[in-house]
C-alpha cells in the first residue's frame, strides 16, 4: 500500500511540474518579431565606412584582395541562443529574431565594415575599457560606440550628434565635454569616453535595468519613462512597440556587437590588423599653435594630427598657461615634440608675419566662414573658389553626403588668419601660377564683411591694396591676398 501511494506522488509530482512547465508564460524576448524591420540610414552609413583612412593606410595590412568580403555562416537558431548565453557578461543577451537580423547584418561583412571595426578596435578598447572600470560598469558596455559611430570619432549624425559616443551639444555639456568654435571634446576619445560612462551609470541608476538604460541613451530618459508609465511595464521587450524604430533597433545592435565583436572568426571574417603597433603619447600645449606648423616643422603628416586629435575643430589647439590642451602623438613624435616646441613656435611667428598676421589675429578665436550653395555648385568648385578641400568643408559643416541643395550653408573656411589647409597639390603650386582674385566693392561692405568672404584678415587686405585707415568706396576694386 505504501509502495502504490508512493508511486502515486511521483506521479502526481511529475504531472504538476508538466502543467506548470506547460503554462509557463511566453517571454517577449525570447519569441518577439518586428515585420518592419530596418536598420537607421546613419547607422548603415558609419557602418559602411571608408577603408581608406589614416590609421588603415598607414599601420594596417589591408588589400581588397586579401580582404575579400565573406557570408555569414548558416547556423541555426540554437547556436547563436547557445553562444550568446556563453558569453561572460552581466548585462543580458537573449536571442530572439529582431537579434538574429542585426547579428546577420554585422556578419554580412560588406565592404569590410567588421573587419575595419576589428582592427580600429585596438586603437579604442583599452580608452573605453579603462573609463568603463573607473565607473564600476560592465566592460561590455565598450562594444555601444560599434552601433553609435562604428569606431569613427569623426561621426557626425543628421541631428548634430558627434564622436565615438554621439553626444548631443546639450548632453555633453552636462557631462563637463567642452564644446567652442575650436575644440569638441565630444570627439576626444579619452574625454567622452569618461562622459559616456558616466551617463551611462546615471541611466542606470535611474532605471535599475540596463536594456532601459541602452535604450534611453538613444532616445533620452524622459522618453523611456513614458513609455513605461503608459503600459505600466518595466521591460525593454515589453515596451518594444511603444518606441521610435531607431531605438527599437538599438538595444538588439548592442547585443549583435556583442556577437559579432566575439564569434567574427566563426563567421569567416578576419581583423584588418595593424602590421606595425601604433602606440601614442600626450604632450601638454600651452600655447596657441596651429596644426599645420605642426606637421611641417616635424615632418608628421596632416592626417595623422586630425585622426589622433579628432577634438581640434579647425586645425588649432588654442592653448595657455593658464588652460592647457593635450595633443595626442605616436610615441616617438611625441618625444621629438618636447625637443622641437622651441622651433615650432618660432616657425609660427615666421610663418604670421609673412602673411601680414597680427598678435591680435592671432589671439582671436576664430569664425566660421560660410557660403550659401547655389544652382550647379559641387563641393569640387565650391572647395576650389575658396583655396580649401572638400574634406575640409564636409568636416568643419558636419557633413557626411558629396549631395548638396540649394539654399545650403556651408562652412568653407576660418577669419582671424586661420591658415588654408590644403591638399599636397594645392601646396606645390607657386604663387606666380595662381590667379589673383580681386573684390569689387559694394554698398554696404566693410574690409571686415569682405575678408570674412574670403578667408583673410582686415591687415591683409590693407596691406596687398596699401590702404591706411579703414575707409573703402562703393566700386574700388581691391586684390584679395
Amino acid at each position: 500500500m505504501k509502495r502504490t501511494l508512493s508511486i502515486l506522488a511521483i506521479i502526481i509530482t511529475f504531472a504538476t511540474t508538466s502543467i506548470a512547465q506547460e503554462t509557463e508564460p511566453v517571454m517577449a524576448r525570447d519569441t518577439i518579431t518586428d515585420v518592419n524591420f530596418r536598420l537607421p540610414d546613419e547607422y548603415v552609413a558609419n557602418l559602411e565606412q571608408n577603408l581608406n583612412d589614416w590609421y588603415l593606410r598607414n599601420y594596417a595590412a589591408y588589400t581588397p584582395q586579401g580582404h575579400a568580403i565573406t557570408h555569414s555562416a548558416n547556423y541555426p537558431d540554437s547556436i547563436y541562443r547557445k553562444r550568446l548565453s556563453e558569453m561572460e557578461t552581466s548585462i543580458d543577451m537573449p536571442y530572439n529574431q529582431v537579434v538574429r537580423n542585426c547579428i546577420d547584418r554585422y556578419m554580412r561583412n560588406h565592404n569590410n565594415s567588421l573587419g575595419a571595426m576589428l582592427g580600429r578596435s585596438i586603437l579604442y578598447m583599452p580608452i573605453f575599457e579603462q573609463a568603463l572600470e573607473e565607473a564600476g560598469l560592465p566592460l561590455e558596455l565598450k562594444y555601444l560606440s560599434v552601433v553609435e559611430s562604428a569606431l569613427r570619432p569623426s561621426a557626425t549624425s543628421r541631428v548634430g550628434a558627434a564622436g565615438l559616443w554621439q553626444f548631443m551639444p546639450a548632453t555633453g555639456r552636462m557631462y563637463n565635454l567642452h564644446i567652442s568654435t575650436l575644440v569638441d571634446e565630444r570627439r576626444d576619445p579619452y574625454k567622452s569616453s569618461v562622459a559616456a560612462a558616466q551617463y551611462l551609470k546615471d541611466l542606470y541608476e535611474m532605471f535599475g535595468d540596463w536594456h532601459l538604460a541602452l535604450a534611453a541613451y538613444n532616445c533620452g530618459p524622459g522618453r523611456i519613462a513614458r513609455a513605461i508609465n503608459s503600459t505600466g511595464k518595466k521591460d525593454f521587450w515589453d515596451i518594444y512597440y511603444t518606441l521610435p524604430s531607431e531605438t527599437r533597433m538599438y538595444v538588439p545592435l548592442f547585443i549583435a556587437a556583442n556577437y559579432a565583436m566575439t564569434y567574427y572568426r566563426e563567421h569567416n571574417v578576419e581583423p584588418i590588423l595593424p602590421v606595425k603597433p601604433l602606440t601614442t603619447d600626450t604632450v601638454m600645449i600651452r600655447h596657441k599653435l596651429y596644426f599645420e606648423h605642426i606637421a611641417t616643422v616635424m615632418n608628421i603628416e596632416l592626417e595623422a594630427l586630425k585622426e589622433l586629435n579628432p577634438q581640434y575643430r579647425c586645425d588649432i589647439i588654442p592653448g595657455s598657461d593658464s588652460k592647457p590642451y593635450s595633443l595626442t602623438l605616436p610615441s616617438q613624435q611625441a618625444f621629438v615634440y618636447s625637443l622641437m616646441q622651441d622651433s615650432i613656435l618660432a616657425f609660427a611667428k615666421k610663418d604670421f608675419e609673412a602673411k601680414g598676421i597680427t598678435e591680435d589675429e592671432i589671439s582671436a578665436e576664430p569664425s566660421p566662414i560660410y557660403h550659401k550653395v547655389r544652382s550647379g555648385e559641387t563641393l569640387s568648385t565650391i572647395a576650389r573658389k575658396y583655396s580649401t578641400t572638400v574634406k575640409n568643408i564636409k568636416r568643419w559643416t558636419g557633413i557626411k553626403s558629396d549631395r548638396l541643395r540649394i539654399g545650403q550653408r556651408l562652412i568653407v573656411g576660418w577669419s582671424n588668419g586661420v591658415p588654408a589647409v590644403k591638399s599636397s597639390s594645392q601646396k606645390a603650386v607657386s604663387s606666380s601660377t595662381t590667379k589673383a582674385t580681386y573684390h569689387k566693392v559694394r554698398k554696404g561692405e566693410t574690409l571686415s564683411t569682405i575678408a570674412r568672404k574670403y578667408g583673410t584678415t582686415v591687415q591683409r587686405i590693407k596691406k596687398a591694396n596699401n590702404i591706411k585707415g579703414d575707409n573703402i568706396r562703393i566700386g574700388q576694386r581691391l586684390s584679395i591676398p
